[in-house]
């Protein structure tokens, strides 16, 4: 059997071939079956000798991965900007500058990365109030009724027939006792029960609501066990110690150690308190935020994965923290992202991905019944003059190996939102030089970021020279 990727004609094998983004048609040779798995999904292969699937990548940068009888087999695509080994650099880049980048790496296989800024960024947000929480629930849980089958000495309206005769069929000689009008009877004689199975009513924890908040406590164990194996710095570190003794205490709870093992209730519908009481509440809430990063952690993640729609958000995190480390700026939170303001220094703030502070740029637009929420990617204070630039970061190459012609056209926008002369687009133009287009007065700077020597150093110096006083404040 064989498997040819039609993209250029290459043959798979069990190592990863590499293709071009774009559409891909598959062409499956030998398989007398009609179904595949590709990422993970169950595929339906076209009827005849040759089975053939098309499939669209042309914003797919990343392994793929291939299922067909238990054979697997690897294709790569990349585009052509920074390819596999750029976005794998500017990760490598990201998890020693910080400890909350935004994105998530989704495997080709339909599980996916533990990132470690991901989920110690969830911790930061909600890891007291989660504790919180499941601590309300162990120390005053919910009960509910329960109906519970058990073997009784008395009849009544309780008793159930068909539990009741199926206990008798199993052991007759002792389960039944001959008496005279006996309410059974057997080849002329006549018998009664010595039990039967009755139902009874009782109070019991053993709730979906009281899983949920056990099975929540055993989930961030586990994740912060594994967090504790990443490379994080110690203050980030020091926190996530803290909060796995918490979870270690809780877990001592009477009402943990009795619902551990009993099957899982973290995907269940909401039930019961979950609707009214605050505990519930939260706990339900929460459950869903982290069960819902993707993937399963593992503790070793395979190296291969794909980078699916999350290539922007990389090249924007990763082109922050370059600018930042050339200015000098330090993060301000633990979880890169969490507060407008990213980074700050003796001399300038640096915001990300948020809509500006209006004390320190506003729009035309800010005084008037619809005021605009734009998002630059990067805006750069100089805290003693008050001048700002805008910088926009565009995981984007046009056909010259400059920016795109599109990104000039976004910027723009902010040109004329914040009425200034100059703004900034940074893209992964390798092998590219910082240029500037100007007139009239305007101007746009095109400065490639792509890795420590694409000399982002020097292109500031024409970032900060273009420095302007908002005009609108």
């Amino acid at each position: 059997m064989s498997v040819i990727a039609r993209s250029g004609e290459v043959e798979l094998q069990d190592q990863a071939v590499t293709v071009a983004s774009g559409p891909i048609v598959l062409s499956v040779i030998g398989h007398a079956g009609r179904r595949i798995r590709v990422d993970g999904v169950d595929r339906r292969l076209s009827a005849g000798t040759t089975g053939v699937l098309a499939l669209d990548y042309t914003r797919s940068t990343g392994f793929h991965r291939v299922e067909i009888n238990g054979q697997v087999f690897w294709f790569a695509t990349e585009d052509h900007k920074l390819r596999l080994e750029g976005i794998t650099r500017m990760l490598s880049h990201l998890e020693h500058l910080g400890t909350g980048w935004t994105g998530q790496a989704l495997f080709s296989d339909g599980s996916g990365f533990l990132d470690p800024h991901v989920v110690y960024g969830w911790f930061d947000a909600n890891a007291d109030e989660a504790l919180n929480a499941i601590e309300g629930v162990l120390a005053a849980p919910r009960t509910n009724d329960a109906s519970i089958h058990v073997l009784s000495r008395r009849g009544g309206s309780s008793v159930l027939t068909v539990p009741t005769m199926r206990f008798l069929r199993s052991d007759p000689q002792r389960n039944v006792v001959e008496q005279e009008g006996g309410l059974l009877t057997v080849a002329g004689r006549a018998y009664n029960p010595a039990r039967v199975v009755a139902r009874r009513r009782q109070r019991t924890v053993d709730t979906v609501a009281n899983r949920r908040a056990v099975h929540l406590l055993g989930l961030l164990h586990q994740m912060l066990s594994e967090l504790m194996r990443a490379q994080l710095p110690a203050v980030p570190k020091a926190r996530c110690r803290l909060w796995r003794e918490r979870v270690g205490r809780l877990s001592t709870q009477p009402l943990a150690v009795k619902l551990r093992l009993r099957p899982s209730a973290l995907a269940l519908p909401r039930e019961g308190p979950e609707f009214t009481d605050r505990s519930y509440i939260k706990v339900f809430d929460l459950t869903r935020t982290a069960s819902g990063f993707g993937w399963a952690a593992s503790v070793d993640p395979a190296r291969r994965y794909s980078y699916i729609e999350s290539a922007d958000r990389i090249y924007q995190a990763y082109a922050a923290h370059r600018v930042a480390s050339v200015l000098g700026l330090a993060q301000t939170s633990g979880a890169f992202g969490a507060a407008p303001l990213a980074f700050t220094g003796p001399k300038f703030d640096l915001y990300y991905d948020a809509v500006p502070p209006v004390n320190v740029v506003a729009s035309w637009r800010a005084q008037t019944p619809v005021p605009d929420a734009s998002r630059p990617d990067l805006l750069l204070h100089e805290r003693a003059t008050g001048k700002v630039a805008v910088l926009d970061a565009k995981y984007r190459v046009g056909s010259d190996g400059h920016a795109s012609e599109d990104s000039r056209k976004e910027v723009a926008a902010y040109q004329s939102l914040y009425g200034l002369s100059s703004v900034t687009i940074l893209y992964p133009g390798a092998g590219s030089d910082t240029r500037v287009i100007s007139d009239h007065g305007q101007s746009v700077i095109e400065v490639p970021v792509v890795d420590p020597n694409d000399g982002l150093d020097q292109a500031m110096s024409l970032v900060l020279d273009r420095l302007q006083s908002p005009p609108y404040l």
